[in-house]
């Protein structure tokens, strides 16, 4: 019986070992292009590079056309969970206008993504200032 029992507990870790590394490679895109924004995201730089912009662009398409925003939004939160210096909200806000775009997923360190709901980060985005500190906390 102990052996049966440590069996399934070995199957149970190797199986979630799995979907753990599936995950992460399907955040591989994000984990190329996000980076670029963490300068002035967390308060080094006061203006996002250009190629920042260029890589929020490519993410918002990936976000309407492929990976999806609940995918971007557990990539993102996945790299930067427990990492020093924090996002600064502020900056999160700042970032569609100073890249003159808009965010089609969202940028957190502790949001739930899989309780994100494209309905509610668009009408936030469309009123930053009412929304922000609920979808933005860092």
């Amino acid at each position: 019986m102990l052996r049966f029992a440590g069996c399934c507990l070995l199957l149970v870790l190797l199986v979630s070992g799995l979907d753990i590394a599936y995950s992460e490679s399907k955040c591989e895109i994000v984990f190329e292009y996000f980076p670029y924004c963490l300068e002035f995201l967390t308060g080094y730089y006061y203006k996002p590079s250009k190629r920042c912009c260029g890589h929020i662009y490519k993410l918002n398409r990936l976000a309407n056309r492929g990976l999806g925003a609940q995918l971007i939004c557990w990539c993102i939160e996945y790299m930067v969970r427990g990492t020093e210096p924090r996002i600064r909200a502020d900056r999160i806000s700042e970032l569609p206008t100073k890249c003159q775009t808009h965010l089609s997923f969202p940028i957190s360190e502790w949001m739930d993504c899989n309780s994100y709901s494209p309905y509610h980060f668009l009408l936030a985005s469309l009123t930053p200032k009412l929304f922000s500190d609920q979808l933005f906390l860092d």
